[in-house]
């Protein structure tokens, strides 16, 4: 497994969380096992039921800013129109001038207001003074007149115009603000997913735990050991150790690759490419522990051996499901699950392939540090100490 990838497995830190204050805490029974197992469920519902409820105020977000992304619209939309008609109305001013000048022209009078009195004083008798007085008046009402409702237009457009631009710069601002809202609701949202993964795993893995300590026999004031010592010896001692698969060969090895930034692998791959092919124990044993974990090993099956008179555990990861049940003894020719597929989900995956791991369970070691909460996945062995006939990488083996 790549070490990058190691971080996601930390969750299992979490496991069986025990106070600790100098050296090793008192280790808990089976009894209070389950309280925690009970106390990771309720947290995940606790969490699964607060990301609901932040995904209900986040979408109400989503939906307002919606609703202002609509109405910002529609007021470009208005302003657009009153610049449209700003425009129209100056065409018409200038057109209503031209049409005053056609009729002053008319009326013989075209250059300037003095031209009003030369016309008001060319009357030929007092009726057409009169006359002509009127039709000047008339005249300069009607301009005025057309001229400050104009105006009165343009002031009105302006201040229209005004009114909008702050709606606009109002709407902008609430904007602003939903869309910070709505990225700290999603981060608030990851945060709680994160959380409801981590204490689902939890709670998944101890439960297998606490299935296989019950497979055993042990009582609730069991405590891991003690149930370890009392099925101490129960698993036969065995010398020979297989392949984890029928026939194939070995795609990476143990150690730093020779490849890609220098990465630690912690187990051997082994590959047919054939998607579905069995994936079986390298000898008898125990299985001791599922765990799935779909962004990185899928379905994993841990199972305890008696090798030459070792304790030792081995995983199997990258299974599309698993065969066999928490406290089920295999032999060498059990299949525990079969090799997936690349469409999985299973990000550290790589192709098909099955990732051998092996642990030192000496004085149940292993057992002990998973029960105190430490990592299952720590502190890998070279499968090779127990499977010495596996092949270099690229080698094939047409037998198991």
């Amino acid at each position: 497994m790549k070490i990058k990838y190691l971080s996601l497995l930390l969750i299992f830190l979490m496991l069986f969380s025990f106070s600790l204050s100098t050296g090793y805490a008192r280790e808990k029974t089976l009894n209070e096992l389950e309280a925690e197992a009970k106390a990771n469920r309720e947290a995940y519902n606790k969490a699964k039921n607060e990301k609901e409820l932040t995904e209900a105020e986040r979408d109400k977000a989503v939906a307002q800013k919606a609703e202002v992304e609509k109405e910002i619209s529609s007021i470009e939309t208005q302003l657009t129109s009153i610049e449209t008609q700003i425009g129209e109305i100056e065409k018409d001013i200038d057109a209503k001038d031209a049409q005053m000048k056609d009729i002053m022209s008319f009326v013989q009078v075209t250059n300037g207001e003095s031209n009003y009195l030369e016309y008001i004083f060319g009357a030929t008798d007092f009726t057409d003074f009169i006359y002509r007085i009127s039709v000047a008046e008339q005249l300069g009402d009607y301009n005025e007149n057309l001229i400050e409702e104009y105006n009165k237009d343009v002031e009105r457009l302006d201040k229209k115009q005004s009114e909008l631009n702050a709606k606009q710069e109002e709407l902008n601002k609430k904007q602003s603000e939903l869309t910070v809202l709505e990225a700290q609701l999603n981060k608030e949202i990851e945060t709680l997913q994160s959380g409801m993964v981590s204490k689902d795993q939890a709670y998944q893995t101890q439960i297998k735990l606490i299935q296989s300590m019950k497979a055993r026999g042990c009582s609730g004031n069991d405590t891991v050991t003690s149930c370890q010592n009392k099925n101490s010896g129960s698993l036969v001692s065995v010398n020979g150790t297989y392949m984890p698969i029928s026939s194939g060969y070995v795609t990476s090895d143990y150690g730093w690759r020779d490849y890609g930034g220098g990465e630690y692998h912690t187990g051997i791959d082994f590959s047919k490419s054939v998607v579905g092919d069995p994936v079986y124990p390298i000898a008898d044993g125990e299985v001791i522990l599922l765990v799935y974990n779909r962004t990185c090993g899928n379905h994993i099956v841990y199972v305890k051996h008696n090798i030459a008179g070792h304790s030792y555990v081995t995983s199997y990861w990258h299974l599309s499901s698993w065969s066999v049940s928490v406290g089920q003894r295999v032999s060498y020719t059990t299949k525990i699950g079969s090799m997936a597929g690349r469409n999985t989900g299973d990000a550290c995956s790589g192709g098909v392939h099955v990732h051998l791991n092996l642990f030192d369970n000496a004085n149940n070691k292993w057992e002990n540090n998973v029960a105190r909460g430490g990592n299952p996945n720590s502190n890998r062995i070279n499968p090779r100490d127990v499977v010495p006939q596996t092949p270099k990488k690229g080698g094939h083996f047409s037998h198991r």
